[in-house]
């Protein structure tokens, strides 16, 4: 009989999930952010909720997405569709109720609604870093903060006005480059994204993430230094322009190649799309900063930072972590005390506590449920449990708790 390959399951089964949540990501997040308001900047709110509907519709809830709106242009007096934004002259979707006129409803689309974080003057650059720094007094709510950790993705969109090395943040205040370095420098020393996607679309773009220092991250602009980012198209009767270029060129990558939460489109062909023809200024991508370089950012799955988490790998050394390799030792370890212990108990060469068994029929009888593998050896130890007395159960029982603790102990002192 061979009782550890139950006791070898038991350590598998409590030490894989943990191994799965140490290895790989657990949950995305996104941050949108239009930094604008009045109503001449109403494409900014629509480029905002054209990336929050994409996200939503690509599987990350409501409770992974700060949307932070600076002005309500759906309830400006200007607007002649009264609770309405738009990012197309067609007037198709409704971005402010996510609903599309073919859908004749929110919840026939299923996306149902927006739910804006931060509002009006609550959009300001000391809200948006202790954002992402974490940095609120325990009143704050918990659905207004980024709860992120280390097994964290984290997509950043922001758009409004900007210069070179700066964004505006509602013709009040500006946030500079240095200021998303650090602020970024401090998520990485506080374990606060695995991985992050900084994008943003505002004049001279590209000058925004040129300081940026912290490992794990790719960045992408609409514009380099000194050049404009421009608008694609205006709505006539909106009267004025709904959507940015380089905004409206991501969205339809995203909506025409990535059709469900399985699509294996990678980030080099989403980068690869931001061609001169199309955004009319030279779109921007670093790589510098992610591990693997150019290489393994371009290699990253688009659905990695704009989908909800579909699933985990276990391969070895996933993450930069410790291998599986050691993992196996300890569990040959493991097997090892087990077979020792239960040689002591008299368990494996046909005694119990001492005793032969009472015939060969009954060994054979064991032997058969050996056969199915793992399984079966578990019957058989329950089987000869039942047939071998109290003492003998009792035995076992402690053996198994022993091996179990021992098993909690490794996958412990793993994840430290």
């Amino acid at each position: 009989m061979r009782l550890f390959d139950l006791l070898t399951a038991l350590v598998a089964t409590l030490a894989l999930p943990a191994l799965a949540t140490k290895l790989d990501v657990t949950n995305n997040w996104a941050v949108l952010v239009s930094t604008s308001r009045f109503w001449f900047n109403y494409r900014h709110m629509a480029n905002t909720l054209s990336l929050y509907r994409t996200v939503k519709r690509l599987g990350i809830p409501d409770s992974q997405i700060i949307l932070m709106l600076p002005d309500d242009m759906a309830c400006n007096p200007r607007n002649t569709f009264a609770g309405s934004v738009f990012n197309d002259k067609s007037r198709e979707l409704d971005l402010y109720d996510q609903q599309t006129r073919s859908s004749g409803s929110a919840a026939a689309a299923g996306m149902g609604g927006i739910e804006v974080d931060y509002r009006g003057n609550e959009v300001t650059v000391e809200n948006f870093i202790r954002l992402l720094t974490d940095r609120w007094p325990a009143s704050h709510p918990s659905s207004k903060r980024l709860r992120t950790d280390d097994r964290s993705n984290i997509l950043i969109y922001m758009t409004g006005h900007g210069g070179d090395s700066f964004l505006k943040f509602q013709d009040a205040e500006e946030i500079s480059s240095h200021d998303l370095a650090d602020a970024f420098a401090q998520m990485h020393e506080k374990g606060r994204y695995r991985e992050l996607l900084f994008m943003i679309d505002t004049c001279q773009a590209n000058t925004m993430y040129t300081e940026f220092y912290s490992p794990g991250i790719v960045a992408t602009g609409s514009s380099a230094k000194d050049q404009s980012s421009y608008s694609h198209h205006a709505d006539q009767d909106v009267g004025v322009a709904v959507i940015d270029r380089w905004t409206y060129y991501n969205l339809e990558f995203l909506e025409t190649r990535i059709n469900s939460t399985s699509a294996d489109v990678r980030l080099g062909e989403l980068f690869d799309s931001y061609t001169f023809e199309r955004v009319h200024s030279d779109a921007g991508v670093r790589y510098d900063l992610f591990p693997g370089g150019e290489a393994a950012a371009r290699g990253r799955r688009v659905l990695d930072f704009f989908g909800n988490v579909q699933g985990v790998d276990l391969d070895a050394g996933v993450g930069g972590g410790e291998g599986l390799g050691e993992w196996k030792r300890d569990l040959e370890a493991l097997r090892l005390i087990t077979e020792r212990t239960l040689e002591d108990m008299g368990v494996g060469n046909g005694t119990q506590g001492g005793v032969e068994s009472e015939s060969g029929d009954e060994r054979a009888a064991e032997g058969s449920m050996v056969v199915g593998g793992r399984v079966g050896g578990s019957r058989a130890v329950v089987d000869m449990a039942i047939s071998g007395g109290a003492g003998w159960l009792k035995k076992a029982v402690g053996a198994c708790s022993l091996v179990a603790l021992g098993a909690a102990w490794v996958v412990g002192s793993r994840l430290k």
